[in-house]
C-alpha cells in the first residue's frame, strides 16, 4: 500500500491509459487503416481531392495535414537535439515563421472560398501547394510546441531559443524535401509507412498538449528534472490524446453519420 500511495499518480495515469487504448480499440476499422484515419478525422476533413492518393488508398489525413506533421515531426526531432531552450526566436526567425503562417493560411483560405464559388479566388490551389505551404506551417508549430513545452516542464531549462541558425533551417527545408518528394512520389510501401508516421505524430503532438494542460491543471509547472519524473503526465497526456479520438469519431458516427 505504501508503494501504491508513493507511486499513486502514475498507476492512475497507467490505468486511464489502459482504458483510452481500451476505447481505441472499440473504434471500427472496415476500410484500411480504419484506427489511422480515426486519428485523422480528428484534426482534418479527409476531401478525398484534396488529399493525396496512392493505388486508390487515400492518405488519411489531406495533403496540407501531410506537409504539416510529417514537417512537425522533423522540426520536433531538430529541436530535441537544442537540448531544453525556452526561449523565443529572434526577430528575423518570427518574421520568417510569420510569412510561413500567412502562406500555410492564406493557401487555406483561398482553398476553401475557391470550393464554395466553384472557382479559383486568387489562384488554382494544387495538393502541391498544400504539402509546400503545409511543410512551412510544421515548422511553425515545432517551434512554438517545442518552446511552450519546455516553458511549462522543466525546471531547468536555458533561455536560449530552439531555433538559433540558418543551418536549422537548412536541416529542416532538407528533410521536409526529401519527405515530400518521398510522399509524392511514393511506392504503395513508402505510402503506408509515411500514413502511419504521420498518424502517430499526430498523436504525439496531441499528447505532448494534453502533458502540458495536465501540467499546468495540477499546478506543477517547472518542476521537472527528467522524463522519468515526468513519465505520469506524459501517460496522462498520451491517455486524454486517445480518448479525444474516440469520443471526436462517436459524435461523428452517432450523430453525423
Amino acid at each position: 500500500m505504501k508503494y501504491f500511495s508513493r507511486h499513486r499518480s502514475t498507476w492512475l495515469a497507467i490505468l486511464a491509459s489502459a482504458a483510452s487504448v481500451a476505447l481505441w480499440f472499440s473504434i471500427p476499422s472496415e476500410r484500411w487503416g480504419g484506427r489511422l484515419w480515426a486519428v485523422g478525422s480528428s484534426v482534418c476533413h479527409q476531401i478525398p481531392s484534396h488529399s493525396i492518393t496512392i493505388a486508390g488508398l487515400q492518405f488519411p489525413i489531406c495533403a496540407r495535414c501531410a506537409g504539416l506533421y510529417l514537417g512537425s515531426l522533423i522540426g520536433l526531432l531538430n529541436f530535441a537535439t537544442r537540448g531544453k531552450n525556452n526561449g523565443l526566436p529572434k526577430r528575423h526567425f518570427l518574421y520568417l515563421l510569420f510569412v510561413l503562417l500567412m502562406a500555410w493560411a492564406g493557401d487555406g483560405i483561398n482553398s476553401f472560398i475557391s470550393d464554395l464559388i466553384n472557382q479559383p479566388l486568387l489562384y488554382e490551389t494544387s495538393n502541391l501547394s498544400r504539402l509546400a505551404t503545409g511543410f512551412g506551417m510544421g515548422l511553425v508549430m515545432s517551434v512554438a510546441l517545442t518552446t511552450l513545452f519546455n516553458i511549462v516542464i522543466w525546471q531547468n531549462a536555458e533561455h536560449q531559443p530552439v531555433l538559433q541558425s540558418g543551418w536549422q533551417l537548412l536541416v529542416y527545408a532538407g528533410f521536409s524535401f526529401v519527405a515530400g518528394s518521398a510522399l509524392w512520389f511514393a511506392s504503395l510501401p513508402v505510402f503506408r509507412f509515411l500514413s502511419t508516421l504521420s498518424i502517430l505524430t499526430i498523436l504525439g503532438v496531441i499528447s505532448m498538449l494534453y502533458t502540458v494542460f495536465w501540467v499546468i491543471v495540477l499546478k506543477k509547472e517547472n518542476l521537472f528534472t527528467s522524463w522519468q519524473m515526468l513519465s505520469p503526465y506524459l501517460i496522462a497526456g498520451f491517455a486524454t490524446a486517445l480518448a479525444q479520438v474516440w469520443l471526436l469519431n462517436f459524435i461523428r458516427l452517432r450523430f453525423l453519420g
